[in-house]
Formats: C-alpha cells, structure tokens, sequence
C-alpha cells in the first residue's frame, strides 16, 4: 500500500492562488503598520511621504516591502512587454519621480518593470448617444 502523504505533487492553481492571497493578506498587515511613521516626525521608516519623493527610484524599503514585492514577483523590467507597470491600473504615475508608485506595492515601482497584480488600465466607458 502507497503513502499518499510521502508522494510530492506540483502546486495546483487553486493552492498556488491560496497562498498567494495569504502572502498579500499578511503583506497588507505589515504595510498598514508602517504608514504613519514618518508623520510623526520619527525616522527609520521608509514610507510615501515628502522624504521619499526626492529619493526617486532609489528609495530604500523596508524589509516587509522587500517581503511582498518577492512575493509578486516585482521586476525592473516586465517579462511580458504587455504587462508593463506603465500600463497597469495599479500604477501611480510620477510618485517617486522619475519612477512612478504602486497602489499594491510599498516604494518605488519603474515604469518598464512587472510583477503578479497586473490588471489592465481600463477605458473610460463611451458615452451612449441619446
């Protein structure tokens, strides 16, 4: 009789989608901790105040950024040329100028670069005539 438990089997999509989300969950825990620190006039923190605007695209992250940004799999240049950040819905232009920012993704994001959370830029509806 086979050990079903002993026998390795690749990750299925659906496993591979929990754990993403379990992955960006805990993520989002960890970035919501840290948004406030710079407010109050403490340093240490990394977050998307006046300070980090003048830093650019070389503004440091903290380690639960660096976490969440390998988790979806962040890359300065996009695999896929459609699936650039510049063409994202999640990308906020000029943020950390010359780099843009991300709404998913904590610091800097470059244009040209990639990651999971695509989601194309949607047009805006046209107006029905009548």
């Amino acid at each position: 009789m086979k050990d079903d438990q002993s026998v390795s089997r690749p990750l299925g999509r659906r496993h591979t989608l929990q754990l993403l989300g379990a992955g960006l969950a805990v993520g989002g825990l960890f970035g919501a901790g840290g948004c406030n620190k710079d407010q109050g006039g403490s340093s240490g923190g990394s977050s998307q105040g006046a300070s980090a605007k003048g830093a650019g695209c070389n503004t440091p992250v903290d380690d639960a950024a660096k976490t969440q940004r390998r988790t979806l799999q962040y890359v300065d240049k996009a695999v896929d040329p459609q699936k650039k950040c510049i063409d994202c819905a999640q990308f906020v232009d000029a943020q950390y100028a010359p780099c843009g920012g991300c709404k998913v993704l904590p610091g800097p994001v470059k244009p040209e670069g990639g990651c999971l959370a695509f989601a194309p830029k949607t047009a805006a509806p046209a107006a029905s005539p009548g």
